[in-house]
């Protein structure tokens, strides 16, 4: 699984070291698809509607990592919380002597002054998970999704 260390180098959490991991692929295509359910309310690119038929996960890597975040950022919190509590699940603090310790809604202010830090922390971990993805014009070819084979 794809890893990724973060040092925060300003705010109230300068210093701190968090490491993201990629969610597995299984749990990955259940958070896609409940955030494209939460996304149906609003207006679905067309790009992204016809990735839809194929994979929750693909539709949303059309919208990149940032166009992925910006989308939730539009959603009403009570559709998008859940969200961001799962991708905690992703992410560690990194203490001094080198302990892991994953974050959840019960420890995350021990760990984390800055508000700041947990929206950068949220980005990364949708990027993780998402801005992998080669291109997905490849996955979402119309010859794919009528399962014909490719010239």
């Amino acid at each position: 699984m794809n890893t990724k260390t973060i040092t925060i180098d300003t705010g109230r959490d300068a210093g701190k070291t968090f490491e993201i991991t990629e969610m597995p692929v299984s749990r990955l295509e259940k958070w896609a698809a409940r955030a494209l359910v939460a996304l149906m309310g609003q207006a679905m690119p067309p790009e992204m509607a016809q990735a839809a038929r194929q994979s929750g996960a693909v539709a949303l890597a059309s919208l990149g990592a940032k166009g992925l975040a910006n989308a939730l950022a539009g959603l009403d919190w009570e559709k998008v919380e859940p969200l961001y509590d799962d991708l905690l699940g992703q992410i560690a603090v990194v203490t001094d002597q080198g302990v892991r310790v994953p974050l959840k809604a019960g420890n995350i202010d021990l760990h984390i002054r800055d508000v700041g830090t947990i929206f950068r922390l949220r980005y990364e971990a949708v990027a993780v998970n998402f801005d992998f993805f080669p291109d997905v014009s490849v996955l979402t070819s119309p010859h794919l999704l009528r399962g014909a084979p490719s010239d």
